[in-house]
């Protein structure tokens, strides 16, 4: 059984070895504290386990002995050029980055300024968290949940699964842990300047995600229709698929450290199945990206409908055939519907595969601020390769929105009945099957991590499965105040088998 990691956080602000004091620290080449040198492992998501110890990456040495070693300037030059200096990251370090003057005043009016992410955040903007999730928790002796300190060993683990009181202590009055779905990426409860700004802290990553979904389809759609209204004069099908990825690269900026920056439900669904994301984070995920779908449609069309005419009484054409070209995918007359959906099925296999590789910090992950940029080029690269045959769509959310703003902008109820129902087994289908496909592959073939179905023991996948029916059958029943007990029940008639 391994150790569970002690998290460590960067503090790189004014003191020693900063621009102001530079006697200490990694810049000067002499000793400083631990607090100088760790490196968060949220924000940064570099681990390391082994014999209950953890390493530094930072700096390659052991942060848990008696002294701390000398940082030489060499460290730190290999630190720039590998991009693990937090102080180059694009996507914005947590903490306040040096050279920004902050107020002592600004502090004191903002308590919630400058506070780290210590709980799970699946972003595409940085690794994934590493995750425990339901079923693959030890257990002790006697059956019972052993949750691990911080900077406990597996025997320490045990004895808190043995003392209620302990356990009660650290964790509440039930003796459970948290559920991670409350408490991801929310900034930490405290003073607010007004009555919105309660409200925004308990719907900020459904806002994050429906302001990044609309930035990234919005500049994707205005790409799209540019090139078709303007007959290739303000764009070409490379400058449109250059669009769409660095659009969707603005939009996991914009989200990445709230909400994840998913942008495509194809990804939530996936993250949500192998990575442990909260399934009520992956729900309201799905429908933000809908609504931002919607709403980006209605602007695209907004801003280029005098042209939609215009180009449509050019070519003798209606604009319904305008829309069909550009506005919501639709496979060529041509392909065959088994060759459009593995188009759109290999496509979005392709994406999420390569995004957990990304994630994946035991793997090779890019530099800080650069995985957006990845995923950006990622997408231009699909848009180029996959999108002749039925317009790349490799996100549901995508092809749904715009199609339903037709719907309502008097296009016809004809725009889901085309091409045989092309947005269910084309758009949603064949993308989110594609999502589960290339998830499945890239754990099946690299990842070693425990929250991915593929590494369950059998014993505990049993236990799972068993867990999530038990829950299951107490809703149904009406019974959800006696889950623990029906959980606990369903759990010793799966041992005793």
């Amino acid at each position: 059984m391994a150790s569970t990691l002690e998290q460590t956080t960067l503090s790189r602000g004014s003191g020693p070895g900063s621009p102001e004091n530079p006697s200490t620290g990694p810049r000067s080449g002499k000793p400083s504290t631990d607090n100088e040198h760790s490196l968060n492992n949220q924000s940064q998501g570099h681990n390391a386990t082994g014999n209950g110890n953890n390493v530094n990456r930072d700096s390659g040495h052991d942060t848990l002995g008696s002294e701390t070693p000398a940082v030489t300037g060499e460290d730190h030059e290999k630190d720039d050029a590998t991009g693990t200096n937090p102080d180059f990251s694009l996507a914005g370090p947590y903490n306040n980055p040096q050279g920004v003057y902050v107020s002592p005043e600004y502090l004191q009016n903002d308590p919630n300024y400058d506070k780290l992410h210590d709980e799970p955040l699946w972003s595409l903007a940085q690794p994934f968290p590493r995750v425990v999730r339901p079923g693959m928790r030890i257990r002790g002796d006697k059956g019972e949940e052993v949750v691990a300190t911080q900077t406990g060993t597996p025997e320490e683990a045990q004895e808190t699964a043995a003392s209620p009181e302990k356990h009660d202590a650290e964790f509440g009055k039930e003796g459970k842990e948290e559920d991670p779905a409350h408490k991801v990426s929310k900034p930490q409860r405290g003073d607010f300047f007004n009555t919105w700004g309660r409200i925004r802290n308990v719907f900020r990553e459904f806002l994050g995600e429906l302001l990044g979904a609309t930035i990234a389809l919005l500049i994707g759609l205005c790409a799209s229709l540019s090139r078709v209204t303007s007959q290739e004069q303000a764009g070409t099908f490379e400058s449109q698929s250059w669009a769409w990825g660095f659009g969707f690269m603005v939009g996991i900026y914009v989200a990445g450290g709230i909400s994840g920056g998913h942008l495509n439900p194809a990804i939530s669904i996936a993250l949500s199945v192998f990575r442990g994301l909260p399934v009520r984070l992956c729900v309201q995920y799905v429908f933000a990206q809908i609504l931002a779908a919607l709403a980006s449609g209605g602007i695209a069309y907004g801003i280029y409908y005098n042209s939609i005419l215009h180009i449509a009484s050019v070519n003798q054409e209606t604009p319904a055939q305008i829309m069909d070209s550009v506005f919501y995918t639709m496979p060529k007359q041509w392909v065959h519907p088994a060759a459009a959906f593995f188009n759109e099925f290999v496509g979005t296999g392709i994406l999420v595969c390569t995004i957990l590789a990304l994630g994946d910090h035991t793997n090779a992950p890019p530099g800080a601020g650069m995985q957006a940029f990845l995923v950006g080029l990622l997408i231009m690269i699909l848009c180029v390769a996959l999108g002749y045959n039925t317009g790349g769509c490799f996100n549901p959310a995508r092809d749904f929105g715009p199609r339903l703003f037709a719907l309502m902008a008097g296009y016809g109820g004809r725009l889901f009945t085309q091409q045989h129902a092309w947005w269910v087994w084309g758009s949603w289908v064949a993308d989110i099957a594609g999502a589960l496909f290339g998830a499945f592959i890239y754990d099946l073939f690299i990842f070693t991590g425990g929250e991915s179905p593929v590494n369950y023991p059998p014993i505990r996948r049993r236990r799972a499965f068993t867990v999530k029916k038990a829950k299951l059958k107490s809703k149904l029943l009406g019974r959800k105040r006696h889950e623990t007990a029906d959980i606990e029940a369903a759990l010793g008639e799966d041992e005793h088998r």
